[in-house]
């Protein structure tokens, strides 16, 4: 009796280790699938955004921006460059931004977001504005259609439906921002133009595309001018960015600072889903409606 509780005992753990081993083989057939669709790959958080929501489940799309890295500066690794040249499709916003796209000799189709939008040359944040991102989601479904045509049925529903949550969005900003007390928007770095001319607003930037960039002397004195000027409540700093320049800039004119989300430091994986895009705008959405009337 003893013996056989002993082989018992002795079989348990042997019958455990070998349950383990079959749930990892299925894991990894599991992820074996996931790898085998076709790989696509994405400059930042918004181009993620985007392409993930025309793609669905269709194809694996990979965000090769790493963690507490700024797109405007950001080079791409060995291994952000090798996951670009055998991607089928090479997705970002454009030239100016990512300067080094046109670099890549990639396998796939190179897709740019902001290709059919009337950029303004000072600023390539297109996507901070819904109106341009209904566009550049356009572009990006005619890009990843071409690329994958027997795909194209979904990636054409899957783009209807974003793009009205999309309209959605660029009707409550039209609306929100209509009829504001103040139109004058002072920001931490020109990043905010597109919003400003589409939904009837006046964007002043404290520093140019790059957000660490410091002003001269000179820009900082027009720059309170025009604070006083315009009765300014409001300087609009950014998440991840040193708002040192705009926090003197506010103390010596009197106004406050309160923060908007540009979108391009959204990295973790938890985060990394067209809904969030949505959600982050409304935020920024409510931030504008509520200090512009005051």
């Amino acid at each position: 009796m003893m013996k056989k509780a002993l082989l018992a005992l002795v079989a348990l753990p042997l019958a455990l280790v070998s349950l383990a081993a079959c749930a990892k083989s299925g894991d990894s057939s599991q992820a074996g699938k996931s790898n085998d669709k076709p790989l696509v790959a994405t400059s930042f958080y918004p181009m993620y955004a985007f392409t993930k929501a025309v793609a669905g489940d269709e194809l694996n799309v990979v965000n090769i921006l790493p963690s507490n890295q700024d797109i405007h500066e950001f080079e791409p690794s060995a291994k952000a460059t090798a996951q670009m040249t055998d991607a089928k499709a090479l997705v970002y916003n454009d030239k100016d931004l990512e300067k080094w796209a046109s670099g890549v000799q990639t396998k796939g189709l190179k897709i740019e977001a902001a290709e059919a939008i009337k950029t303004i040359e000072s600023d390539p944040h297109t996507w901070l504005a819904p109106k341009e991102a209904i566009t550049e989601v356009e572009t990006i479904a005619e890009g990843l259609e071409k690329a994958f045509p027997d795909k194209k049925d979904s990636f054409e529903k899957n783009k209807t439906a974003y793009i009205k949550k999309l309209e959605k969005l660029d009707a409550d900003y039209q609306k929100g921002l209509k009829d504001t007390k103040q139109k004058v928007i002072v920001t931490q770095h020109d990043a905010f133009s597109y919003m400003a001319r589409d939904y009837g607003l006046k964007n002043v930037a404290v520093a140019g595309v790059d957000p660490e960039a410091e002003p001269s002397s000179a820009t900082l004195v027009k720059l309170k001018e025009e604070l006083q000027k315009n009765k300014v409540k409001y300087v609009y700093t950014e998440m991840n960015v040193n708002d040192k320049i705009a926090k003197s800039l506010a103390e010596g004119s009197g106004a406050k600072l309160v923060e908007l989300n540009t979108l391009e430091s959204i990295t973790d994986k938890d985060s990394m889903d067209s809904e969030t895009y949505i959600k982050i705008m409304e935020d920024n959405l409510k931030t504008l409606e509520s200090t512009l009337n005051e």
